[in-house]
């Protein structure tokens, strides 16, 4: 565990540190991904419980996915600057019409991976209060779908992020009532 808290401050560091990072290269949502999702859950699993289960890398995928989908709208937001300063960003490499595709898949893909989770786990009604958060996801793919100006995304950045926090904590709860 300490190896990896040590690789989660590089890898930290390396996104936007230095002439090789990663961020600028269009390789940020994968490292967002594998730390924010799987390691942070998967490693938060393993270290209370000494144990895996395969069904725990579902909730990890989606709050991996929600995370990454966090920086995707944050790149979307400023794909214009990033472009013009040589930020190679995935957003930048793929286009804003393609990261908005991209951006669908990534919310609704955490959606299934939490849901799919839910019907393998299911032994409460309450572990599914977490679907709450599912309503202002919806509403916030609308917005992005209707949206003509990249820079007005900047309210849906904070909808999302709070999203997947209030998303991990209300199925956090769920697990334990």
């Amino acid at each position: 565990f300490f190896v990896l808290g040590v690789s989660c401050v590089v890898a930290a560091i390396k996104y936007t540190v230095g002439k090789s990072a990663y961020g600028y290269r269009g390789f940020g949502d994968l490292f967002v991904f594998i730390f924010f999702g799987l390691v942070s859950v998967v490693g938060t699993y393993f270290l209370y419980l000494h144990q895996l289960d395969w069904k725990i890398f579902l909730p990890a995928t989606s709050v991996g996915l929600l995370s990454v989908a966090v920086l995707n709208i944050n790149n979307m937001r400023d794909y214009e600057n990033d472009k013009a300063m040589g930020k190679n960003t995935l957003v930048v490499k793929m286009g804003s019409n393609l990261a908005k595709f991209y951006h669908y898949y990534l919310v609704v893909l955490a959606m299934l991976s939490m849901l799919v989770f839910s019907v393998l786990h299911l032994q409460t009604g309450w572990q599914l209060v977490y679907l709450l958060v599912f309503i202002p996801l919806a509403l916030h793919l609308i917005t992005v779908k209707n949206n003509k100006v990249l820079k007005n995304l900047d309210k849906e950045l904070k909808k999302v992020a709070l999203s997947t926090f209030f998303m991990s904590l209300l199925f956090f709860i769920g697990q334990i009532l």
